[in-house]
């Protein structure tokens, strides 16, 4: 009963739906809480940038070329290009640290001073002194003479050892001091991954720069270049203790971005969280002594260890701007101190403007960088995203007499970003989603997203969710309740559909709508319905041919397999029809029982064979008597048509058949139609049943074709059948009469023939 009572739940359209739900939730949890499909979205967004509209430009004249500006460029970024050009004329890299001064002071020495750089680049290091002193100094004074000369550091994972460890950390306090740092980071900052060591400039480079940043560059897992960390944070190594002598109070002050971790055999770090209670401690202690490498202590060297402990290092961590990050402050008119760090979710910059400028990073503060096009070409007539001068054009020797000084460089409130622009000089290329692509050029597209404030945004994860089971849920509709030639493409289509929406949306506003965890959903779901419907469905095509296949003809079971019948009794306008052999008895009485058997098959199949081609449905035999209809299960607007059409053909081809039995086999046979409303179904039990026809209607058909007896008629119709065929058929009026079980007389007909 219960199971009969649920029964509707399996079918395939509706169950279908719910294996669509379930699959979109089963992607949901799994990819949106494991980044399995961080890979595959990566790659995506490398397509999304492939479509993005370029600029162009034309030619006005030969030689002259006009570039149509992009507004998603930002017009204050200039490259200085280490090209060719230059290389030729300055001989090998590196250049003499004077040429580079040179370059410095070529900007800084302009009679009309307002129209001086914002900012000036260099990503080159000036970690060693140079082997010409007066190279050196002639480059400090350029620093200090320009007063706008932002230099770079590199952030390294591992220590470099105490000494140099120590000595870089002077240079960049120097940074710290001259320029600040950032100080206000909330969240989960200790989860930020650490860097042990850095590289950074000479001292007294560093004390005469106006800025500075980490130049670092990181690649994904497929080795090209989407983020670029804004901010990255430097642990210095403090001091360490034995796990022994930890106590709740130890003296660690978090509000000063201080820190206890320690690290496990496989050299993973763990942090230990604040405040420390008895309880922790004991949990902390239990899991070192699992975890943690010992230290051991051999005091006399004779290699058997007096006692063993397990180290807790304290750590003082830094947090150091990317280089495009801190240019862009200098852009805004905001310091460090004017940030707020929350990693994954963004940093807040209020400007000098006072407004607050949002950046989204994810949870190790790092930004997508929404790249403005492809690399630009160090050719002049080649295509470029951001203009490129060669530093050959700048590098000259400027005189120190102002009266001297030219006017302007062209480069007013520019920020200038000098860096390598040839495959001839050290290894500064990476791979981007727009090919290979110089450091400094990667620079200028991170510098370029937070200037013109394009910045990549995700979706909320609920929003994304939400997408993710709609777009399910409708190929899971298609796949359950559409044709199965038509439900792929039309999932396809949509899935195409939904593609070109999701890189439109990010080519227009720069918001990435996850794709990869609906296209799986949608994919898995419609293999899984596509594969339960067939097993259901066929096993559905099986019960139909056993139940109906000998009731229609077989193209009526071809047309049920798409469109199955209801089970159980419904009510419908039918056409009935009965037929009986008269004079049956006598028949048999002069035929043995083989004969008769064989005469009658004959006749039945001739029959049969004509009511499954005008598409009627076989009821029943009963002895020399046949029952059928018309109108179902198929419903067919012409039933009582195609009824008399059977009746005709069937009198026709009883003519043929008499012609060739001898007159002692021939037959005559009496046929009944009427139309009405009748209750048309499966009758009988579960285990055994019959699609078959109940009510008045059905009774007055069948005393019809008895009543062919008494007006000597082959073919009789009801008044309800004549009343729809009348145009299309010659008829006789016969009478009117009152059946048995009727108290409303009929009219009756005889059907004489077709309808010329």
């Amino acid at each position: 009963m219960a199971a009969g009572k649920y029964q509707w739940v399996f079918k395939t359209k509706n169950f279908g739906l719910i294996i669509g739900f379930v699959i979109s939730l089963f992607f949901c949890i799994v990819g949106f809480s494991t980044g399995l499909f961080g890979n595959l979205e990566s790659k995506l967004l490398d397509t999304y940038f492939s479509f993005k509209n370029l600029s162009t430009k034309n030619a006005i004249q030969k030689g002259v070329w006009k570039s149509e500006e992009n507004p998603d460029i930002s017009s204050d970024i200039i490259i200085v290009g280490v090209d060719l050009k230059a290389l030729q004329k300055f001989g090998s890299w590196p250049f003499p640290r004077s040429t580079h001064a040179d370059l410095v002071n070529s900007f800084s020495r302009i009679k009309n001073q307002e129209d001086r750089e914002k900012a000036l680049f260099l990503d080159i290091f000036f970690i060693d002194d140079a082997a010409d002193p007066v190279s050196d100094a002639k480059l400090r004074q350029s620093f200090t003479d320009s007063g706008r000369v932002f230099l770079e550091s590199i952030l390294e994972a591992s220590s470099a050892g105490e000494t140099i460890d120590d000595e870089m950390f002077n240079r960049q306090n120097i940074l710290f001091d001259r320029a600040g740092s950032i100080t206000h980071v909330t969240g989960a900052w200790k989860q930020l991954t650490p860097s042990l060591s850095l590289q950074t400039n000479l001292p007294d480079f560093n004390a005469r720069v106006k800025g500075y940043g980490s130049a670092n560059i990181v690649a994904d897992d497929d080795k090209i270049v989407r983020r670029q960390s804004l901010v990255q944070k430097y642990a210095r190594l403090i001091g360490e203790l034995p796990v022994e002598s930890l106590e709740p109070g130890t003296p660690v002050d978090e509000r000063e971005y201080q820190r206890l971790s320690w690290f496990d055999q496989k050299g993973k770090e763990h942090q230990i969280d604040l405040p420390l209670t008895e309880k922790k401690l004991a949990a902390l202690k239990k899991q070192m002594y699992r975890s943690a490498p010992p230290l051991v202590y051999d005091g006399d060297g004779d290699g058997v260890p007096e006692s063993e402990t397990r180290v807790i290092e304290i750590f003082q961590d830094y947090f150091v701007p990317s280089i495009t990050f801190a240019l862009a402050l200098n852009q805004w008119g905001a310091r460090l101190s004017d940030c707020e760090v929350v990693p994954g979710k963004e940093i807040r910059v209020r400007t000098s403007q006072g407004n607050v400028v949002h950046i989204p990073i994810d949870d190790q503060c790092m930004m997508i960088i929404n790249f403005a096009g492809p690399a630009s070409s160090a050719s002049a007539d080649g295509y470029r995203t951001f203009p490129v001068r060669s530093y050959a054009g700048y590098a000259r020797q400027t005189p120190e007499d102002s009266t001297s000084w030219p006017a302007t460089r062209a480069v007013k409130d520019k920020i200038l970003m000098v860096g390598a622009f040839d495959k001839g000089m050290a290894d500064d290329e990476k791979q981007t989603p727009f090919g290979m692509m110089f450091g400094i050029e990667i620079h200028a597209n991170s510098l370029n997203t937070m200037l013109t404030g394009r910045y990549v945004r995700h979706l909320p994860r609920a929003a994304d969710v939400l997408i993710a089971i709609l777009a399910t849920m409708i190929v899971a509709f298609f796949a359950s309740r559409v044709k199965n030639l038509l439900s792929l493409p039309l999932s396809l289509l949509f899935a195409v559909a939904m593609f070109i929406a999701c890189s439109l949306l990010f080519d227009s506003q720069s918001i990435l709508i996850n794709f990869s965890i609906p296209f799986a959903g949608m994919l898995f779901s419609y293999v899984c319905i596509i594969l339960y419907r067939s097993s259901t469905e066929e096993r559905e095509k099986r019960k139909i041919r056993a139940m109906f296949g000998k009731y229609v003809s077989p193209e009526v079971v071809a047309q049920m397999m798409d469109h199955p019948p209801e089970l159980g009794g419904v009510d419908r306008e039918l056409t009935v029809f009965f037929s009986d052999i008269r004079g049956f008895t006598s028949l048999s009485e002069t035929l043995t029982p083989q004969e008769l058997v064989k005469h009658l098959n004959e006749y039945l199949s001739a029959m049969t064979d004509i009511i499954l081609e005008t598409g009627g449905t076989l009821d029943k035999y009963v002895g020399d008597e046949i029952m059928c209809f018309w109108g179902a299960p198929l419903e067919v607007k012409d039933h009582a048509t195609r009824a008399c059409k059977c009746a005709l053909l069937q009198k026709a081809k009883l003519a043929e058949l008499n012609e060739g039995w001898p007159p002692e086999k021939r037959l005559a046979i009496g046929i009944g139609l009427n139309t009405g409303i009748m209750t048309v179904g499966n009758m009988g039990s579960a285990g055994r049943m019959n699609y078959t026809l109940m009510g008045d209607n059905v009774n007055l058909g069948a005393r019809l074709e008895g009543t062919n007896k008494m007006y000597g008629t082959m073919i009789i119709v009801s008044e309800y059948t004549y009343a729809l065929v009348k145009d299309q058929f010659i008829f006789r009026e016969l009478d009117t009469i009152r059946v048995k079980g009727k108290n409303k007389p009929v009219v009756i007909y005889e059907l004489v023939d077709y309808l010329e």
